[in-house]
């Protein structure tokens, strides 16, 4: 997808049906998802490929509906794994994208039978990380040690107390002229830039005489061809894995967030989102609504027929440990269930991932519309969650990261057992790890695949 297609402002939005807006948000949705279970721009290798890959998805799509399709579904959590398989690591798939192309590939036939697989997840082109400068992360060799595993994030308080005001009258020009030069060096020249509602036809032309923004300029034109190459291999790789009959569970565009998060994580930080949840609640929760707004009028409501109508949302302050019950009933949930509402009305399917622990907000996000969301949890009990949620909505997780990188086979199948046991009956679940591998054995992998053909088959 284009940057061009995804932010189609105004006007209507290509493949969409020309009464999409008399449809009910079950109507919109079963279009998303026929266009998932039916790919337009998909070339499949054989009529066999093309028939797995249509089983694979009506799998997901009734745990999504909660229904019973023939088995439990299952999301392995590979992430970034097979480079580590392969004798590489995440920094080799940063800068040798066709290897990463490669690795992936050879992973995918030498693995078989999986109901979803992707290409390398997350991984920027080292090439262009290393001169686009950014203090929001760090990489292997960049910040971190050549062998990490991931990338890190890092938090800090880059937005000040006294900004949100400033913010709010202009997101756009906010960005460019205050945020990208304060989180990296490289932008450090654009607060030289006029305000963005000035810059226009000539003013440009004057805003590129300063020698420093043109030089910034010149070194993101110099690099646009390698992210073109980058680009053109993840698509390669993509392309190639539907092809052969494995589908992906997310449909691209940008992954959305709760809109607390968004002041908590990348502007304010911990230490300043909990001095305004106490100093200037209200002015949290004016930015907060600015926030959503933005993003249902901007994104949700322009969002393409891609090719899964699944949206993968990291949250990340609203566990158990992060506020209290009250706090999260007044900062975080409004404005979360509030966009959820919107993409559903869509026809998009919220997959929010719980990070960390939810046993207390269970009662709590129960109130969406049935089969409307799909929870993905990481550390929350699944048998209270099944409980509380299981008429409710889809829920995914949580065979532990830890059994499935250091467990034998026979203990991960073991707690797939249970999970299935306990969440599987009545369908609305999908068997998945509380969080993506990095190493560990292929064999627990399969045991993972194993045990939802062993356990999770429903009944005819």
């Amino acid at each position: 997808m284009t940057m061009s297609s995804f932010y189609n402002l105004g006007g209507s939005i290509p493949d969409k049906p020309e009464n999409w807006s008399e449809m009910t948000w079950q109507e919109k949705r079963d279009e998303r998802f026929n266009r998932w279970l039916n790919p337009p721009d998909v070339k499949f290798v054989s009529p066999g490929a093309e028939k797995l890959y249509k089983e694979r998805v009506t799998r997901f799509i009734k745990a999504i509906k909660l229904e019973e399709p023939d088995r439990v579904p299952v999301m392995l959590p590979t992430g970034n794994y097979p480079a580590y398989w392969a004798g590489a690591n995440f920094r080799t798939v940063m800068y040798d994208y066709k290897k990463g192309h490669q690795i992936w590939i050879k992973f995918m036939e030498e693995f078989g039978d999986m109901d979803i697989f992707n290409g390398p997840m997350l991984v920027p082109s080292g090439r262009i990380a290393e001169v686009v400068t950014s203090r929001l992360q760090k990489l292997p060799g960049l910040g971190l040690p050549e062998d990490a595993s991931m990338n890190q994030f890092v938090e800090g308080e880059y937005m000040m107390a006294d900004e949100y005001d400033l913010l709010m009258m202009d997101p756009s020009d906010y960005n460019l002229r205050v945020m990208l030069p304060r989180t990296s060096d490289f932008f450090k020249c654009f607060e030289k830039l006029p305000p963005m509602r000035m810059l226009m036809g000539n003013t440009w032309v004057a805003a590129l005489s300063d020698p420093d923004i043109r030089k910034t300029f010149q070194a993101l034109m110099d690099l646009s061809d390698e992210h073109i190459k980058w680009q053109s291999v993840n698509m390669e790789t993509n392309a190639y894995i539907r092809s052969r009959g494995y589908p992906s569970l997310f449909g691209g565009g940008v992954m959305a967030g709760a809109p607390f998060d968004h002041f908590a994580d990348a502007l304010r930080g911990t230490h300043g989102i909990v001095m305004d949840m106490f100093r200037q609640p209200q002015k949290l929760h004016e930015a907060m609504e600015f926030w959503l707004n933005l993003m249902i009028n901007t994104s949700i409501k322009n969002f393409p027929m891609t090719a899964s109508p699944v949206c993968m949302m990291p949250l990340h302050k609203g566990d158990d440990t992060f506020m209290s019950d009250k706090q999260f009933e007044e900062f975080y949930w409004p404005t979360l269930r509030r966009l959820f509402l919107a993409m559903i009305d869509e026809g998009l399917v919220p997959m929010p991932f719980a990070e960390g622990r939810y046993n207390n907000r269970l009662k709590q996000i129960a109130d969406t519309p049935r089969s409307g969301v799909v929870w993905y949890f990481d550390q929350t009990d699944m048998a209270d969650a099944k409980k509380i949620l299981g008429d409710v909505c889809c829920i995914i997780g949580n065979v532990p990261t830890s059994v499935v990188m250091t467990g034998t086979p026979e203990q991960v199948k073991e707690s797939c057992r249970k999970l299935i046991e306990d969440c599987a009956p009545g369908g609305g679940y999908i068997l998945a790890g509380g969080a993506s591998i990095d190493k560990g054995s292929m064999a627990n992998l399969h045991a993972m695949m194993d045990a939802a053909k062993e356990y999770g088959t429903y009944k005819k």
